[in-house]
């Protein structure tokens, strides 16, 4: 079973160690190149100690209940898993309009309580989803999902020496396993993420530990996420009950259903429409002009979808939305910061500094957009979510 752990959206390639580096690792655990394990008896091990592949086939389904903290951040949550390979986050069942959803039915996709929309997302998001919707975890059956593995080294993992294999999945995406020597559990994977959308790349690690048997498979019950280079926690979750092959209909792992308000239905088909600014704006101006925008107002709701076109790699849908949201609110200091992020995103520092500077002139109090205008002095351009 796939090691429990929220997979942050956005992760991206983490490249394998040369050769030279092998060596070097070998050589400082004491063993030599032609002494290494191969991958293969590694992976036997992995699925035996696991409880071996009959019981681990057995499972088709489980729900896990549990928790996630990240900084103060901190929420129970309730996780769904189907085979092949359906993966939601919340229950849909009975909460389908909470504001925690995430989930794969083969594409991925977000719900958003407020505004009110669902973003099937594309890209480095896209690909944490579907990576974290795996049932199984990744040595489990891998040249069957068409994963490659190699072999490469030893080290020592939070106290504890593991072997490395540097796997390669079907869509190119990479991580480093580290499988425990004693235990043969996966005790970590190694990745790159960015920061949020826009922000610099740093190396993390995940550890599992707390193993239990449940359903006759061992799985971890805690996971953290630690940032490789400073050792801080980012993030850590635990699993409080497991429940193993209930009957789940495969309409909870899709995106909730709802009624959708006008302003809704606005937002929606505005990122539906994403890759065609003419359209995008065609859509906001119909809806605007049979919407009473004295009553109701869609600044907010427009800067969020203008955000999501803009993570989506739609720079310019996003700039001509939101300067339209600005135009219409223009006293509006998230508009103008929710434009400045979108340009300086699309490199162009003067106009979103003006931006920015217009934002904090309406609220001198947004840190968000202080923290952005000074951004745009360093040497890479980190704008805020």
């Amino acid at each position: 079973m796939r090691p429990f752990g929220k997979t942050p959206l956005g992760r991206v390639l983490s490249a394998p160690i040369s050769l030279a580096a092998l060596i070097a690792t070998l050589v400082a655990a004491g063993a030599s190149p032609g002494s290494q394990p191969s991958v293969e008896s590694i992976v036997t091990k992995h699925v035996q100690a696991l409880g071996g592949i009959d019981r681990i086939h057995a499972i088709h389904s489980i729900i896990l209940r549990g928790w996630y903290h990240e900084r103060d951040f901190r929420l129970k949550t309730f996780t769904a898993r189907m085979r092949p390979f359906y993966r939601v986050i919340g229950d849909t069942r009975t909460e389908p309009l909470s504001d925690i959803h995430e989930g794969y039915d083969g594409s991925s996709w977000e719900y958003y309580q407020d505004p009110g929309i669902v973003v099937r997302t594309v890209g480095s998001a896209a690909a944490a989803t579907r990576h974290s919707a795996a049932f199984d975890d990744v040595l489990v059956d891998y040249a069957l999902h068409g994963t490659t593995l190699t072999y490469g080294g030893q080290v020592t993992v939070d106290g504890n020496r593991v072997d490395i294999l540097h796997a390669t999945l079907e869509d190119g995406f990479k991580e480093d396993v580290y499988v425990d020597l004693s235990t043969y559990m996966i005790d970590g994977l190694r990745r790159v993420v960015p920061m949020h959308a826009f922000g610099a790349r740093f190396v993390t690690h995940d550890l599992f530990s707390d193993y239990r048997p449940e359903g006759g498979v061992m799985m971890s019950h805690l996971d953290q996420e630690i940032d490789s280079r400073t050792g801080k926690v980012l993030t850590d979750g635990g699993v409080s009950s497991i429940e193993i092959n209930p009957d789940l209909p495969v309409s909870m792992f899709s995106p909730p259903q709802w009624q959708r308000s006008p302003t809704q239905e606005m937002i929606q088909r505005i990122y539906d429409e994403r890759d065609e600014p003419a359209s995008v704006i065609a859509t906001y101006l119909d809806f605007r002009r049979a919407m009473d925008l004295t009553k109701v107002s869609t600044a907010d709701a427009v800067d969020f979808v203008g955000y999501q076109c803009l993570k989506m790699g739609h720079a310019d849908t996003a700039i001509r939305l939101l300067e339209a949201n600005v135009a219409d609110y223009p006293n509006s200091a998230r508009a103008h910061f929710g434009l400045g992020r979108a340009l300086a995103a699309a490199g162009l520092k003067a106009r979103a500094a003006a931006e920015f500077r217009r934002a904090l002139q309406l609220d001198p109090t947004f840190e968000r957009a202080r923290s952005a205008l000074e951004a745009l002095h360093s040497p890479q351009i980190k704008p805020q979510r």
